[in-house]
């Protein structure tokens, strides 16, 4: 038996192969497929794709071999030497090439008698591995039949050409994602922080200068309270309801409290604010931590908010049950009892769009359910 030289530039071979990644791959329909179009071809009992790695030949696909059979070792390896070239390797009778008469895949019962291979050879010019047909018993291949098998191969090397573009432009999409995931992230840290910025000139400049307004409004009915002034009671309760709107305002757009209070809290007061104006019954059921992370709050709070909104203008709901579970990871439950939708025809608005951004950026799971017949749960899983 003589074992196969290496290819000339061996190492730039193996590096053009490892950049397919596809040794050690699940089977793929693709090349079985290929693989029983030759086997049906030819007739023969045995057929494999297979490559060629630095010291064994890995076989992608298979006919006619035990279920368990995924490897050789490369010094006993055929389609060691049909790598070699880049022609066909025709060998009608084992026993009677030196190179194979003693291999043990010709000696054993029932072995090999004829093998034909043709390489896989990449875009760069080199042989990776090959397909090849196997019979128990010497045989011949006509012209048409061995230019057939070149076809084969040059099929199986299209295919893995196709499948590495594939890959790369699903890795590039993913790359694309993450960068948009991160550009988003950003986004709203500015959107957050503009908001913060106004929220702070609401409750520390405009509503100061309304409480000042109404000290002087407070003095000066003092002054005359002899000679009670209707209009300036008007002015007084028109202020009074001014620097309320303008506190409630300056919740809404950035909560003040949010780095100072628990979640519990936090969730709590916009879930009274949001029962207040619009007479929806509001319930909260709260475990876990007391307190979380600072930006871990302010997801949740949009998100709640997103939502309630969302029930606020479709739902016609009556209820709402929030639950918050601040465990290993950040469980949010959010239940109305309104209209509910058929989830066959449901179609995403730009209010759930809003919850699903925040959930993909924090690398979360969201899930949402319904039934005709009413009643909604949005479910919401954050790690921590």
């Amino acid at each position: 038996m003589r074992i196969a030289s290496l290819p000339p530039s061996e190492e730039l071979r193996l590096q053009d192969l490892y950049n397919f990644d596809i040794l050690d791959s699940q089977p793929e329909k693709e090349f079985d497929e290929l693989l029983e179009i030759a086997a049906s071809i030819y007739g023969c009992p045995m057929a494999a794709i297979s490559f060629i790695d630095k010291e064994r030949q890995w076989f992608k696909s298979l006919v006619g071999f035990p279920g368990n059979f995924e490897a050789t070792t490369r010094d006993i390896s055929f389609c060691s030497h049909t790598i070699l070239s880049k022609d066909v390797m025709i060998v009608e009778d084992t026993t009677k090439d030196e190179r194979f008469s003693e291999n043990p895949f010709t000696t054993k019962v029932d072995g090999v008698r004829f093998y034909a291979g043709a390489p896989i050879v990449s875009t760069k010019g080199y042989c990776l591995g090959s397909i090849c047909i196997i019979d128990n018993k010497p045989r011949e291949l006509t012209q048409e039949q061995t230019r057939m098998l070149r076809i084969l191969s040059d099929q199986v090397s299209k295919l893995l050409e196709l499948r590495l573009k594939n890959r790369l432009l699903k890795q590039k999409a993913e790359e694309q994602l993450q960068l948009e995931k991160i550009l988003f992230q950003k986004t709203v840290q500015e959107y957050e922080t503009e908001k913060q910025s106004i929220s702070a000139e609401l409750h520390e400049n405009v509503a100061q200068s309304l409480a000042a307004l109404k000290f002087h409004l407070e003095l000066a009915e003092i002054e005359n309270k002899n000679a009670p002034n209707k209009h300036l009671q008007n002015c007084k309760e028109q202020v009074l309801e001014l620097i309320k709107q303008v506190r409630d305002l300056s919740q809404s757009v950035a909560p003040s409290l949010l780095t100072e209070v628990e979640l519990k809290d936090l969730v709590s007061g916009m879930l009274n604010q949001f029962q207040s104006q619009t007479s929806i019954n509001v319930q909260l059921g709260y475990e876990g931590d007391d307190t979380v992370s600072a930006a871990t709050a302010m997801d949740v709070y949009r998100i709640v908010e997103a939502q309630l909104e969302n029930i606020k203008k479709h739902a016609r709901a009556s209820q709402v049950k929030v639950t918050i579970h601040a465990l290993a990871d950040l469980y949010l439950s959010i239940v109305d009892n309104g209209l509910g939708f058929d989830a066959s025809r449901f179609k995403r608005g730009s209010g759930l769009n809003k919850v699903l951004s925040r959930v993909e950026v924090l690398q979360g799971n969201l899930e949402i359910t319904s039934g005709v017949k009413g009643g909604c749960e949005l479910m919401v899983t954050i790690p921590r």
